[in-house]
């Protein structure tokens, strides 16, 4: 069966697609949608909290850097002003001194004030005032020195990554302004322990399950500060930190936001990857797809259930209407239940019952018919022979041969006596062969010069039932168209016996003239078909034979014949054992 007829003609692959189209499809369809619905909302919620997160770490940092920054005020006290703007005096040690007890002062007060670890004031000429040294004679950073003249421009703070100690820090350079002149007087510079950005990095970084940079935007002074993995590192190069940010920012698996802090002027770049971000869509997309396999294990389960009780029974009265379409109308269909298919099969056991009830009738009808006829023929026989018999009679009489005059009328009588039987028509194979040899002593007498009669009869056969007249018609047959046709002397052998399948099997066998081959096949053909013999001389005997026991008995009883031209003819009967 191909496949194309498969999915035209079976019900239950007509069920699995419509189950599919109606169940699967929609299920997966609406899975899509519902991950893709996630993913978007998952994203936007990543990037909202990234962008959260990126706004509490600005204002994180701007709050740390605005405690310090709050050390600049110092610059602005009056004995600070008068520090800075005279060269060494007498009066440097007594302002140094409320300098630095100023310096003591806004430790206490500020709490940030526990991550810096130096303050430096210095004038133009490198007078210098810091918490480590005291009073000294210092010259400004290199990379201030560096960048001399935008400091002197600006009156912002500069920051920058700078060594401190063998460590790295972050420096803050802030100019000290006289506001009577405007002008520059000097400078102070705050040292920080840059680990206090480290650790909100990486404290950013661990809830956010990304990485954070923070990059100095200031043109002269740039630097990036970032966390990854737990593990620090520094970079003063803008090179170095575009190279890993266009890196990032290429990379189509991660998310990229960026603030700007108020206070310092730094960008705040948060990267997260994707499979963070899809870390939530993925356990959705794994409970859609649990949903989506459950159902269709469901569906499967509910299609074998709905087959089960639908299919199958459906199938089970095809099969019976199959087999009876082939002519087993003994089928029956087992109901078990109470519905349409139920009363289906019953439908169908009625009408099975009904086709049976209207083939019996009409086999007996024409069994009927058939016995008409063949009562009609054997009408037609009977007569013939008595006629050629009383002829027969008759000219013995004149020939004065009372003794075989009185031999061939009481073989007639006998032969009568069996013949109408009380008009039934089984006798036993006794009294059939009783007959068939009152019928030849009739025949002997007549052609006394040129036939021989033997009989090879098994006496356990005689008890058993045969339609009378069925073989003597074979017998005249060998003497009317086989031994009368040839010259010389004919005989015919009468075999009575059982065959290896337990049957009753004759065999009539005459040297006779025999049968050409293609009469042969003729009259072959005809006992198969049930059709009369046509020849010129009749042939009704044996097809009125052939056609009681087919009608009887049915198949595979009845005659056979095998024939040579020129030397004989075998015909062999079959009748089922009946007492």
């Amino acid at each position: 069966m191909s496949m194309k007829h498969l999915f035209v003609s079976s019900l239950r692959t007509k069920f699995l697609i419509m189950f599919i189209v109606l169940t699967v499809i929609p299920l997966v369809f609406v899975g899509m949608i519902s991950y893709q619905k996630a993913m978007n909302i998952i994203s936007e919620n990543a990037i909202s909290k990234s962008q959260l997160k990126g706004t509490q770490l600005s204002q994180e940092i701007d709050g740390i850097f605005q405690n310090i920054m709050r050390f600049t005020e110092i610059g602005k006290q009056e004995n600070t002003i008068r520090f800075l703007m005279d060269d060494w005096h007498e009066y440097d040690y007594e302002d140094a001194k409320s300098i630095l007890n100023m310096f003591t002062t806004y430790r206490e007060i500020i709490p940030m004030s526990r991550h810096i670890l130096e303050i430096t004031i210095i004038n133009q000429s490198g007078k210098a005032l810091s918490e480590s040294k005291g009073l000294h004679t210092n010259h400004i950073s290199s990379t201030i020195n560096e960048e001399i003249d935008v400091i002197r421009h600006t009156t912002q703070p500069i920051m920058e990554l700078t060594e401190f100690n063998s460590e790295t820090v972050i420096s803050i350079t802030q100019p000290i302004i006289w506001d009577i002149t405007h002008e520059t007087v000097g400078y102070m510079n705050i040292i920080v322990d840059h680990t206090v950005i480290l650790s909100l990095l990486e404290k950013a970084s661990l809830e956010q399950n990304g990485l954070f940079f923070i990059q100095s935007n200031h043109e002269n002074f740039p630097f990036t500060i970032y966390h990854n993995d737990l593990y620090t590192q520094n970079l003063r190069s803008e090179t170095d930190f575009n190279n890993i940010f266009h890196e990032a920012e290429s990379d189509q698996s991660v998310l990229i936001t960026s603030h700007e802090s108020d206070t310092t002027g730094w960008l705040i770049f948060g990267v997260v990857p994707e499979k963070e971000i899809l870390k939530e869509a993925n356990s959705i997309r794994n409970l859609i797809m649990l949903t989506v396999v459950s159902s269709i294990i469901f569906t499967i389960s509910l299609y074998i259930f709905i087959t089960s009780r639908l299919i199958r029974p459906i199938s089970h009265l095809k099969d019976k209407i199959k087999l009876a379409s082939n002519g087993d109308l003994t089928v029956k269909v087992e109901n078990h239940s109470f519905d349409e298919i139920s009363e289906l099969g019953q439908s169908f056991n009625r009408m099975i019952e009904k086709i049976k009830a209207l083939l019996e009738t009409s086999i007996n009808k024409e069994k009927q018919l058939k016995m008409a006829e063949l009562r009609a023929l054997q009408a037609q026989i009977n007569p013939h022979f008595l006629y050629n018999t009383l002829d027969t009679i008759i000219w013995m009489a004149e020939a004065k041969k009372e003794k075989d005059v009185m031999t061939i009328t009481k073989a007639l009588s006998h032969f009568f006596r069996i013949s109408l039987n009380k008009g039934k028509d089984l006798i036993t194979i006794e009294q059939e062969i009783s007959h068939v040899k009152n019928y030849l002593v009739i025949q002997k007498i007549r052609y006394r010069d040129i036939l021989d009669i033997q009989f090879t009869i098994n006496k356990e056969i005689e008890p058993f039932i045969i339609h009378k007249l069925t073989l003597q018609p074979l017998i005249e047959n060998a003497i009317y168209h086989g031994i009368k046709n040839k010259r010389g002397k004919g005989f015919i052998h009468i075999i009575g016996d059982f065959d290896s399948n337990k049957h009753i099997c004759f065999r009539i066998t005459d040297n006779g003239l025999g049968i050409e081959e293609k009469k042969l096949a003729e009259i072959r053909r005809c006992l198969l078909a049930n059709e009369p013999v046509q020849t010129a001389k009749g042939g009704y005997g044996m097809y009125n034979v052939q056609e009681r026991i087919r009608l009887y008995y049915g198949e595979p009883y009845g005659i056979e014949i095998d024939s040579v031209y020129g030397m004989g003819t075998t015909i062999h009967l079959t009748i089922p054992m009946e007492r």
